[in-house]
């Protein structure tokens, strides 16, 4: 399990006049500053420390990521070389080990863990677009966390948008992958579900 002490749940979607902004960010606290992220793992917390956006994104934003850099890579050496040794031993199970993983990048980036991977992915596809733009309004990856850098991506994507396929950008965005339980707020049809990865 990873977390961060609880904040207030995230306001309604904002109306930027042109188009409204999804409720994505899970945990607006996150978006303040980088904070440590605690790792509960076979009954012992590891700290992954406070690490600004580029830290997180060198490894989300490869080509092929490769998430065990995250963890147990991002622990202190001592704390890894112990989470490596509970893998060996067979003590972390695959499941249970990606489940921490993707709680992790659910903490760092206060989403859900597809989203996060959906809009880096975007990011780098398109950078000579996106990151330019962001570049040019000061965003520093060096400084923002990670969830920060997630806020601003997705408002510059919004806003250089067609206003006609935000709904169907947004809904792809959102959609869970094959497994994951869908959002209790979200009702659509399977046809229209299946839709979404065409």
């Amino acid at each position: 399990m990873a977390g961060r002490p609880q904040s207030a749940p995230s306001s309604p979607s904002t109306d930027s006049g042109r188009f409204t902004v999804p409720s994505l960010n899970l945990d607006p606290i996150q978006s303040m500053r980088p904070w440590p992220v605690v790792v509960t793992c076979c009954g012992r917390d590891v700290e992954i420390p406070a690490l600004a956006a580029v830290d997180w994104l060198v490894i989300l934003a490869a080509p092929e990521p490769h998430l065990d850099d995250i963890f147990p890579g991002l622990l202190e050496p001592e704390d890894a070389d112990w989470v490596e040794e509970q893998i060996l031993a067979g003590k972390l199970g695959l499941s249970d080990f990606q489940d921490l993983l993707y709680g992790i990048v659910e903490t760092a980036s206060a989403r859900k863990w597809w989203v996060t991977l959906r809009l880096v992915d975007l990011a780098r596809r398109s950078w000579d677009a996106i990151g330019a733009e962001m570049l040019l309004r000061g965003v520093d990856a060096a400084v923002v966390s990670l969830s920060a850098w997630l806020d601003i991506l997705l408002i510059t994507v919004l806003r250089n948008m067609d206003p006609k396929d935000i709904t169907m950008f947004t809904m792809r965005l959102e959609a869970p992958p094959e497994g994951e339980q869908k959002p209790e707020e979200m009702e659509m049809s399977r046809s229209a579900f299946m839709a979404l990865g065409g």
